[in-house]
């Protein structure tokens, strides 16, 4: 049993998700039509115009897996795939939590354990009707209604995606399959990328993703290394 929350507007769905679990003990989901102080990976603004999906929920798990972002990731994009057959071959998933949708962002995932609860936390941020701000995202970015040429509903959507993330922890994370998907469907694959890590920034051929859920990466001559943190600037090549 999960309790819905949606509101017009929240300073971000992360915050009022930490207040209302003080008075709320069931399973949550807090869903808003705009943010103002949306929160990102290592709380970077997240950008959140009216019209977008922008949610947070919880999802029991036992045990904190670093690849959980991805596994996110491969739940949002078969989930969107399975909804809407014009993004069937467009959609691929960006390292490691964002969703792209020819070549430009659709979308954000944010998770955080709780290892007190065994609890994950997940927000998720789409472009769904939203109208696209020129500086949202460095890819560029793209909403839903753009491609599919209809409002999308997005508390409808909303409770697809978590039901995805639901349906699939059983199976896909005991075995790992959703790396395979990932791999399958990932952004930059054998491109010339700019990274930062660590607050360095380097070049570097994106390759695949390695069994822990970290990039495999190879450098201008010809080394291979593993990124287990950081994120990917921009598409050289």
């Amino acid at each position: 049993m999960r309790n819905y929350y949606f509101y017009d507007r929240l300073d971000s769905t992360m915050n009022e998700y930490m207040r209302l679990k003080e008075i709320d003990n069931q399973a949550l989901c807090v869903c808003a039509n705009t943010q103002n102080d949306g929160i990102g990976r290592h709380d970077h603004i997240w950008l959140s115009p009216p019209g977008g999906l922008w949610f947070t929920f919880d999802l029991e798990l036992n045990q904190n897996i670093p690849s959980f972002a991805l596994y996110a990731g491969f739940c949002v994009h078969k989930c969107l795939e399975s909804l809407f057959s014009p993004l069937k071959g467009r959609l691929l998933i960006k390292w490691t939590n964002d969703i792209i949708l020819d070549n430009r962002k659709l979308g954000g995932i944010l998770c955080r354990y709780q290892s007190a609860k065994k609890t994950y936390t997940i927000g998720i941020g789409l472009n769904t009707n939203n109208e696209i701000p020129q500086e949202l995202g460095k890819f560029g970015a793209i909403s839903l209604a753009s491609v599919l040429g209809f409002p999308v509903s997005n508390h409808w959507l909303c409770k697809n995606l978590i039901y995805s993330l639901e349906s699939h922890c059983q199976t896909d994370l005991e075995d790992y399959s959703y790396l395979t998907y990932c791999n399958n469907h990932l952004f930059g694959k054998e491109k010339l990328a700019l990274f930062e890590t660590g607050g360095l920034h380097l070049k570097a051929e994106i390759m695949s993703i390695d069994p822990s859920g970290a990039l495999l990466i190879r450098k201008d001559m010809g080394e291979f290394t593993n990124l287990h943190t950081g994120s990917i600037l921009e598409i050289l090549n």
